[in-house]
């Protein structure tokens, strides 16, 4: 009892300290629904105790990067993405898979956004009837910080098909163009399934969104998987006021987020790595 009273106390001493602090710090992470990554043969007991601990362990290494927002694809059921929320101080937004159910993952995969931030409003997938689109999560909200309305998107993209992804994009720049003319600031995050050499990246380069780890990233860019980290599908990119306030984007191959390649019972918090951008 006593050491979960000092990890609930030393979580609210952070969501605490990252209301104090100024500017704004964004992630984005495909969590994996929580589960850890990978299972192997010498890991296997320790994976299998570690899993009802999961997600309070998500929200402590989170909340070691004091962030403003999270954004998360291949979420969690929505009662244990409330339940990571309240670890971390924060208000949450939650967004239903397009598809409930797929081969090997029973809750499909779902979207949140986490923010310390009044949300103001939130829509699921705005405007889509195709049941061929966003067969993940596209989710959008509205933010207020202290200085500003925030229109954020989370986005995870089809895996498989680029001209599926193509038409994803598409409803999705109809809608952020409609945003980018209200003037506010737009972040877009998730796991978009592409890469940067990809037709797909040119969109939203074209459409005024600027990639923050091409502008400001610092150290190793890729994000998949934490064992050795190979490619850059994840992505956090801005436009409007805030994208002049940009000091530095990373992509966090470290801590709980990464394996050791030293110690065979080493589990990583997800198969991917979360992107990280700094706002002044």
């Amino acid at each position: 009892m006593r050491r979960r009273m000092l990890l609930g106390g030393g979580a609210a001493a952070l969501a605490a300290l990252a209301q104090t602090q100024s500017g704004l710090r964004t992630m984005s992470y495909n969590i994996l629904a929580c589960l850890g990554y990978p299972e192997t043969e010498k890991n296997r007991e320790r994976f299998r105790a570690m899993a009802p601990q999961q997600p309070m362990r998500m929200a402590q290494e989170l909340l070691l990067y004091r962030p403003d927002l999270v954004t998360f694809s291949e979420s969690v059921p929505q009662g244990t993405a409330e339940r990571i929320g309240s670890a971390m101080g924060m208000n949450v937004a939650w967004f239903p898979p397009g598809v409930p159910s797929f081969k090997g993952y029973p809750i499909g995969f779902p979207g949140t956004v986490l923010t310390r931030h009044k949300i103001l409003e939130s829509q699921n997938a705005p405007g889509s009837t195709d049941a061929e689109l966003y067969t993940r999560h596209w989710g959008r909200a509205v933010i207020l910080t202290e200085s500003e309305e925030i229109v954020v998107h989370t986005g995870h993209l089809n895996p498989h098909k680029s001209e599926i992804r193509m038409k994803e994009i598409d409803g999705m720049l109809r809608v952020m163009e409609k945003d980018q003319k209200s003037g506010r600031s737009i972040l877009f995050q998730g796991d978009l399934n592409h890469r940067p050499e990809a037709p797909e990246y040119e969109r939203w380069v074209k459409a005024g969104l600027v990639d923050t780890f091409a502008a400001k990233g610092v150290g190793q860019a890729f994000t998949s998987s934490p064992i050795t980290p190979k490619g850059r599908i994840d992505f956090i990119w801005v436009c409007g006021p805030l994208a002049a306030r940009l000091v530095e984007a990373r992509c966090l191959f470290e801590g709980n987020f990464r394996t050791n390649l030293e110690d065979p019972q080493s589990v990583a918090l997800s198969d991917h790595l979360p992107v990280m951008a700094v706002f002044g």
